[in-house]
């Protein structure tokens, strides 16, 4: 994901450890991840506190339309972990909420650094966490578990 060597510690990139082989959703998820780069760089560049806010607001919105997204195809394929992940979804908005609350009524760059990553670790804990959970189960209900042994 990150470089020990790189500059930008905050930035996340996309890689094949991420990927849930199924391409709506990985096109997604890579989506969600320039968001929250979009969000540290702003807090890393030291950008105004309403362009702080817009981003974060951006990946707030994009988080909350992901996991809907998510949550109908759990229903679609009938996903048993459906109500768990859901729990999860609910819980990863809480955060993104308190943290956007918390750089509302904080001007100090500490806060928003801790805040940017926060953000971006509970994502990649969701995705190698719980995103790959249904990952096999939908590969294993679609005959697609060889992709698995490729990895």
């Amino acid at each position: 994901m990150n470089s020990p060597n790189n500059p930008m510690p905050w930035r996340l990139e996309w890689s094949h450890e991420l990927s849930v082989h199924i391409p709506e959703i990985d096109a997604e998820h890579r989506h969600f991840i320039e968001l929250i780069n979009a969000l540290n760089e702003a807090i890393a560049e030291r950008m105004s506190l309403s362009e702080v806010r817009k981003r974060m607001q951006d990946v707030i919105d994009d988080a909350v339309s992901h996991f809907d997204h998510e949550e109908s195809l759990f229903i679609e394929w009938g996903y048993p972990e459906a109500e768990q992940h859901a729990r999860q979804h609910a819980a990863a908005t809480k955060v993104f909420t308190d943290v956007m609350k918390r750089i509302e009524r904080s001007e100090m760059e500490y806060d928003w650094i801790e805040a940017g990553l926060q953000v971006k670790q509970l994502l990649v804990a969701h995705l190698l966490n719980e995103d790959m959970k249904y990952r096999d189960f939908w590969l294993a209900q679609n005959g697609a578990t060889e992709i698995l042994k490729k990895d």
